[in-house]
């Protein structure tokens, strides 16, 4: 028997319409920040800094992730304006993270901070964020619906039984949030600026090459366009972990 499915795209707060995707993404951010921040605390970083870079990573992942699902999904808009309705869904968080990757480092470096050492601070945040986003996936952007199945988990859309990927995603992130936040104060982990980011990344290529194996999105070669970034971030963090220079 193959399970419901109901998206809450929008509701009504009184004179208001609430998108839910949209929601979430600003949960997203809100509590990435916070938790940024509190470990920032903890570390003794400075917090302008960490507000700063903040800003720069919001920035930088909106345009990078809108920009990478409108090149990906071209077809699927009816004109100019709907490329700016974000808060309806469409984004595509490998180019939200190579958008605030980018401006990121060109604010840390500007700033002669070290990259590493704010990259491992993010990283739990990221994925909490990551996770939280997903939520608003499932509930306001159609919840990535992917390809046909007779498992007992997929959901009923349109008279089909599919996966709903966004789900599987959502408990992948939770675990691997988890994953992090144990082993981020492990002495290996303090020993080696970077390592948290790097595990992260490794990790998180493997899992999502596999869920997009379920995804119904177009491929090229055999494999989406995620899943071919996927294969170069986990043999460049691979790489990194087994060859990246000790903090002295």
């Amino acid at each position: 028997m193959a399970l419901p499915y109901h998206s809450f795209i929008s509701w009504k707060l009184g004179p208001l319409t609430i998108q839910s995707y949209g929601m979430f993404v600003a949960i997203a951010f809100l509590a990435g920040i916070f938790l940024a921040v509190k470990e920032a605390k903890k570390r003794k970083i400075n917090l302008e800094q960490v507000y700063d870079l903040s800003f720069y990573i919001l920035i930088g992942g909106i345009i990078g992730a809108r920009v990478a699902h409108v090149i990906e999904y071209w077809h699927n808009f009816d004109g100019l304006i709907d490329i700016f309705k974000i808060w309806q869904g469409g984004l595509s968080f490998f180019g939200g993270f190579l958008g605030a990757l980018l401006l990121a480092f060109v604010y840390i470096k500007a700033k002669k901070l070290d990259f590493w050492k704010y990259a491992d601070l993010f990283t739990p945040a990221l994925v909490l964020g990551h996770a939280i986003g997903r939520i608003g996936c499932i509930l306001g952007d159609g919840g990535h619906v992917g390809k046909l199945t007779t498992m007992p988990w997929g959901f009923l859309v349109n008279g089909e039984v599919r996966h709903v990927t966004a789900y599987y995603s959502f408990v992948f992130l939770i675990l691997l949030f988890v994953f992090l936040y144990k082993i981020k104060d492990r002495k290996f982990i303090k020993e080696n600026t970077g390592s948290l980011f790097l595990i992260y990344l490794f990790t998180y290529s493997i899992g999502r090459f596999i869920i997009d194996l379920f995804r119904a999105d177009p491929t090229y070669a055999g494999l989406t366009i995620t899943q071919w970034f996927l294969i170069v971030t986990f043999i460049t963090s691979g790489y990194l972990l087994i060859n990246k220079p000790k903090k002295k």
